[in-house]
């Protein structure tokens, strides 16, 4: 029905700025076909896309950017379209989930997918993460996948492409929210490989089962981004403040990230020089510049999502004590 709505407004486009998705026949029809070829799991094993699937999603990024003044006119079809594509990434997810088991390994790729999670950022970038998350799967089963897809995506950064970090790391912002205690659905994942060169200081095992606790996984993940630039800290930032913003985390984990997130900036603003500077300007060094940033931008959307005046007045005085200090104040690019 859709389709015929707008199919019957097409002389509504005027010059050059478009009044409607008028190449959704062609989107909708690639979008079968990829969907359809990246969903055959017989070809999960692979590291490269097919020749075809590749070529479509390239024509299809192409057709989105040409919305980016006006994200609106995808809206009717855009339930259609991140569904489709997310019942895909969610299977697959699943599937490399249940591939790090003896019996299953190697089955799955951890760049088979990379065409598909690149059309789900595309959307995010013209529509908007916060639009398309809506129609992202939010179950509780999708949370242990999820986290340990991105974590092992992570720990093999050579591997994986930074859209598909993207995505998961916005799933997670959303899948944060779920009703349930954290501890109650934390299953007690096992067997995970180090974070290399990790950002963060790394999350002990439980001597007893070589298990880590899902909520100090889901913090670890997020302090690594913090480090990263462009969308792997700003999607990192959202996650972190959204999941330290429940009920069950606010009391016992958002202190100590917000001491922890203080800490970073004085200790970054308190770094090394960057060779990168003049010798009449002192300036930080990337690294540093780069923790702030991270440090910065979470704890801003932490601030947001604080419900309580109280519970905002009570964290930000040693987030100020930071601010003002004379290590931070005498670098001009923080």
């Amino acid at each position: 029905m859709a389709d015929d709505k707008h199919e019957a407004v097409a002389g509504d486009d005027v010059g050059s700025t478009p009044t409607f998705f008028k190449e959704h026949k062609a989107f909708l029809k690639m979008l079968g076909a990829v969907a359809e070829s990246a969903s055959g799991t017989e070809t999960w094993a692979q590291t490269s896309l097919p020749a075809d699937e590749e070529r479509a999603v390239r024509e299809m990024c192409a057709m989105l950017e040409l919305y980016q003044e006006q994200p609106t006119c995808l809206d009717p079809y855009l339930e259609r379209i991140v569904s489709r594509l997310m019942a895909v990434i969610e299977e697959y997810v699943q599937a490399y989930h249940d591939s790090h088991t003896p019996e299953q390994k190697d089955r799955v790729s951890a760049a088979r997918m990379n065409g598909v999670f690149e059309l789900v950022y595309m959307l995010c970038k013209v529509r908007g993460y916060k639009v398309v998350l809506r129609f992202f799967p939010h179950s509780v089963a999708n949370v242990e996948p999820v986290l340990t897809t991105l974590w092992r995506h992570t720990a093999d950064l050579g591997g994986s492409s930074w859209t598909a970090r993207y995505v998961m790391l916005i799933w997670l912002s959303l899948l944060a929210m779920v009703p349930f205690d954290l501890e109650s659905i934390d299953s007690g994942i096992a067997n995970l490989p180090q974070l290399s060169s990790s950002a963060s200081t790394s999350v002990q095992a439980s001597p007893e089962s070589g298990t880590k606790a899902l909520v100090d996984m889901w913090v670890e993940l997020g302090k690594f981004y913090l480090h990263r630039p462009g969308c792997d800290m700003e999607g990192a930032a959202v996650m972190l403040a959204r999941l330290l913003s429940r009920k069950d985390t606010s009391t016992t984990l958002q202190p100590a990230f917000i001491a922890w997130a203080t800490h970073e900036i004085s200790d970054a603003a308190s770094g090394h020089v960057g060779s990168n500077t003049s010798s009449s300007k002192k300036g930080l060094a990337i690294g540093s510049v780069l923790r702030i940033n991270g440090a910065l931008r979470v704890l801003c959307h932490l601030f947001l999502a604080m419900d309580s005046a109280d519970t905002l007045r009570g964290q930000i005085g040693p987030l100020l004590d930071g601010l003002q200090s004379d290590a931070f104040e005498q670098h001009s690019v923080t």
